[in-house]
């Protein structure tokens, strides 16, 4: 629950479009709670087109941050005063920091399935090329992935992320997929980008570790998910565990401090959407 504001209060955002139930807020709420901050995170809607004005707003108002999601992720880093190495060689921010006037992109999308996955020697499918598909290719890429595969509904989407990612690893076995849904193939690491909930989208014979970016806001494992525990998947890493990794990220850059990732997985796990 929302704690009451008061006129000292320091404001965090999320940024998205349409704006629909989140569990950031209730999430980022309890993390605040938990470490006695007079601080409270809000949902903002913002269309594409407002996005700049949203940005530059976050700064007059004093917020000391935000959120960044769909679609926002790919299309804030020209509004960002500065990147940090990891969104810069992203290309997509998914946290702003607000600082002196200036607003810093970050990323922390990546890191929270890195962290969670084997990723060094895996052959990586990836679905969907947007922007959070882009900053956990890039991470999977950086940490040593031994081939990617993009695949995407929109086949020159899926091309342009591929041509992206061999010019930061010259030499990595990265190429895209014409075929929509996919086949798995060689792939043991299934990576879901997309909004997709309701079908796996591919077959796991095969597959050891899969990571679905999406979550029922309502509960219930998605699609993927249910598909990956049914296989025997050896390592399944739903929607809600990469939330709460990378909101744990994004605290520590806004606050400074490391969060209470229990009270966080509690809030995602047992509460309703906010």
């Amino acid at each position: 629950m929302l704690r009451a504001l008061s006129g000292t209060t320091t404001l965090v955002g999320l940024l998205r479009h349409p704006l629909r139930d989140s569990l950031s807020p209730a999430m980022q709420n309890a993390a605040f709670a938990a470490a006695g901050l007079d601080w409270a995170y809000v949902a903002l809607g913002v269309e594409p087109e407002r996005l700049e004005d949203a940005v530059t707003g976050l700064v007059a108002l004093g917020f000391a941050g935000a959120n960044v999601t769909i679609p926002h992720k790919t299309g804030v880093v020209a509004y960002c005063d500065e990147l940090d190495e990891v969104a810069e060689r992203a290309g997509s921010v998914n946290t702003l920091v607000v600082r002196d006037g200036r607003v810093r992109g970050s990323s922390t999308d990546g890191r929270a399935v890195t962290d969670a996955v084997e990723a060094a020697g895996a052959r990586v499918l990836v679905l969907g090329a947007g922007g959070a598909a882009q900053a956990v290719a890039t991470a999977l890429v950086d940490a040593g992935c031994a081939s990617l595969r993009v695949a995407a509904r929109t086949p020159e989407r899926a091309d342009a992320l591929a041509l992206r990612l061999r010019h930061l690893a010259p030499g990595r076995a990265v190429r895209s997929d014409a075929g929509w849904p996919p086949a798995a193939g060689d792939a043991d690491l299934v990576l879901n980008a997309t909004p997709v909930l309701d079908d796996p989208l591919v077959e796991l014979g095969g597959v050891r570790q899969v990571v679905d970016l999406g979550y029922r806001p309502g509960g219930g494992d998605t699609a993927l998910v249910a598909a990956a525990k049914a296989a025997g998947c050896e390592r399944v890493v739903d929607g809600l565990d990469v939330l709460v990794a990378q909101g744990a990220l994004a605290f520590e850059r806004w606050t400074g401090r490391e969060p209470d990732v229990e009270a966080m997985r509690a809030a995602v796990r047992d509460r309703p959407a906010a």
